[in-house]
This record gives structure tokens, sequence and C-alpha cells, in this order.
């Protein structure tokens, strides 16, 4: 499930959502619960300091993407979707700037 929701969604951002804000947003992980009454759904984009404008914009849109996803899954229940910045990936460039660093040095 969580891969189905993963490609949905991805094809949902590019296909349905015109917002400058999302342009370049990805997601990089879906978690869904046990009980699959909810999922994390892990994204990230161009820039760091625009992480909680973009999940805003995600969480607003919720609604809009369950719906699609009850379409195309063709399901009664789908879960409730949290949006959340995916601090990995920046915890990767950081450590990339930091040798690049010290190899400079």
């Amino acid at each position: 499930m969580e891969s189905d929701i993963q490609h949905l969604l991805t094809t949902l951002l590019q296909r349905d959502i015109n917002d400058p804000c999302l342009l370049g947003t990805v997601i990089t992980s879906v978690d869904v619960s046990r009980d699959s009454q909810s999922a994390v759904i892990k994204v990230h984009g161009m820039k760091r300091e625009n992480a909680d404008l973009v999940t805003e914009r995600l969480m607003r849109l919720a609604s809009h993407f369950e719906y699609e996803l009850r379409r195309a899954m063709q399901r009664k229940r789908i879960p409730n979707l949290k949006f959340s910045w995916d601090t990995r990936l920046d915890q990767g460039n950081d450590m990339v700037e930091l040798l690049n660093k010290l190899h400079r040095a």
C-alpha cells in the first residue's frame, strides 16, 4: 500500500497541483500505521527554508489527495495523510558540505 500511495501522490502533485511553492517537491517516503488509519508522508523540496510552508500547503490539500487515492485505489478507507519534511536529506547535504570544507582546508 505504501508504494502505491507514494506513486499516486507523486502523480497527483505533478498533474493536479499548480502551486509554485510546491514546485520541485518530492515524496521521499510513506509510512502507513499498523492499523492503516494514518500515513506520514515525508517530503522534500528545493529550499529547506520553505519546509513549513510546503508541509502546510500539502496539509491543506490532504482531503483532495485522500479523495483521489480512494478513487484510484478503489478503497473505501484511505489512511489520513500527514505531511512532514524529510530532514534526512538536509542532514546528508550538511554532511557533504562539511566534508567539502574539510577537504579544502
